[in-house]
């Protein structure tokens, strides 16, 4: 098998990004549910991926930890800024290339091999589309083609190249009729994934008040239905390959189900329509759009609170060392910076201190007030302590500030759609990465009174 590779610079342009993407769009949680059986199968019956999960997969002992972290990787690839993006995707490979073996029949597999990448890949993207379909509203041609384009983009971060993805959403399809028609099987792994749906499946954590009896009924009954929706959203003559069935009424429970999940989908708000990673990011490009309109109407120098409530930290109506110093102290022990890189902050910020005081300490009282620092010329001092911020949270040393690093600095007390808000408003060329350059730029910004920045307040606000 072929080994595939983290792509070192995928097509950012191209990957799902704020609420103009497709993808963003249709990756509610109530409607993948009623695919996500269906995905599962087309999955685990293609012979590479059914070896893989027979041999190493934890789903019959633990289904919910299972779907669980197979959801957060997907919120992660779709809705995270490109580093992190990037940094999941080589974490998957990491994993997947401990996968590989010898099946039943005595073919070797391996998980990384491309063919199989790319068909669990693109079974989201067609899991969307029947989705959709199912429940009453299709996707327009040009809202697939542009869902397939981002779908492909994103199989660019798992190493997969132009040979292993259909070009177009019209070879796709192509592409599509030939995995179901000639690829795919009933393998073991699929016929383990059905039994188990359809075996003594544990109560969720939230459920596990329920007497053993009582949960048993309940999730006979569904689990039945469930896999009967399914076979009925599966091509019949795939259907047919497979040994599944639908039954009667299935047909009509499918369209009942998706339907229902569509409506539902229109009616919660959103923190309860998509997954918690997904509604944060939703929710974060709101803010951020109503920032940059605030940012527009009243100019940050402007606006004294970025002195009073931030830069003067003891309230006294000054900038002093001591301020700098506790400013310095919070980055420090926010990112528990080891001695090296505490001292480094110390300094940097210190010689900050003493560049302002020389450059805005007019009457030589050895403090600063408000209308000294807005006269004041921030200089190479305030962008060297903004550098050495930027170091301190580049914990990895790649040269990227991720969203985990930047959630650590502001923490734990910050919204996930807070962090993600105060990200992009950072990431200066909107390619989704963070540089340790763009933060530093951007903070420094904020402490010039140039621009109103998430970091700068939820860092040192004193509220």
């Amino acid at each position: 098998m072929n080994e595939i590779h983290l792509a070192s610079e995928p097509p950012a342009a191209a990957l799902p990004c704020g609420p103009d993407s497709v993808t963003w769009r249709y990756i509610g949680q109530w409607r993948l549910l009623t695919v996500l059986a269906r995905a599962l199968v087309l999955e685990t019956a293609h012979p590479v991926v059914g070896a893989g999960v027979t041999q190493f997969s934890t789903y019959r002992g633990h289904p919910w930890r299972r779907a669980k972290q197979t959801m957060l990787s997907l919120q992660r690839i779709v809705y995270l800024d490109t580093r992190g993006r990037e940094k999941e995707a080589a974490r998957l490979t990491r994993l997947h290339s401990r996968i590989n073996g010898v099946d039943a029949s005595g073919c070797p597999f391996d998980a990384l091999d491309p063919e199989a990448v790319a068909w669990v890949h693109l079974t989201l993207f067609e899991a969307v589309v029947t989705m959709c379909r199912a429940g009453g509203d299709p996707l327009s041609p040009d809202d697939e083609a542009r869902l397939y384009d981002e779908m492909r983009a994103c199989g660019t971060l798992l190493g997969l190249g132009d040979d292993d993805l259909p070009a177009t959403v019209a070879d796709f399809w192509v592409y599509f009729e030939r995995m179901t028609t000639q690829r795919l099987t009933r393998t073991q792994g699929l016929t383990d994934l059905l039994a188990a749906l359809a075996g003594d499946i544990p109560p969720p954590s939230r459920l596990a008040f329920l007497p053993a009896p009582v949960w048993r009924a309940l999730s006979g009954t569904a689990a039945d239905a469930y896999v009967r929706m399914t076979a009925a959203l599966l091509p019949p003559p795939l259907r047919d390959r497979l040994g599944m069935h639908a039954g009667t009424t299935a047909t009509t429970l499918a369209t009942v189900v998706c339907q229902g999940a569509r409506l539902l989908d229109r009616i919660t708000p959103e923190r309860l329509r998509f997954m918690p990673v997904a509604a944060a990011a939703i929710e974060a490009e709101r803010r951020l759009t109503a920032t940059r309109r605030r940012a527009a109407a009243t100019p940050a120098a402007g606006r004294p609170e970025i002195f009073e409530r931030i830069l003067d930290q003891s309230g006294d109506g000054y900038v002093s060392w001591s301020d700098l110093a506790a400013t310095a102290r919070v980055i420090s022990a926010r990112l528990e910076c080891d001695e090296a890189t505490e001292s480094a902050l110390y300094d940097a910020f210190h010689a900050w201190w003493l560049d302002l005081r020389a450059g805005a300490d007019v009457d030589g009282d050895g403090r600063v007030d408000r209308h000294e620092y807005e006269r004041a010329a921030h200089g190479k001092a305030l962008r060297a302590a903004m550098d050495a911020v930027a170091a301190a949270l580049d914990s990895d040393g790649d040269g990227y500030v991720d969203q985990a690093e930047y959630a650590r600095l502001l923490g734990d007390r910050v919204g996930g759609d807070e962090v993600l808000g105060g990200f992009r408003q950072l990431d200066s060329d909107g390619d989704g990465r963070l540089t340790v350059a763009e933060f530093a730029v951007g903070l420094g910004g904020f402490f010039m009174g140039r621009n109103d920045s998430a970091a700068g307040t939820r860092l040192l606000g004193r509220a």
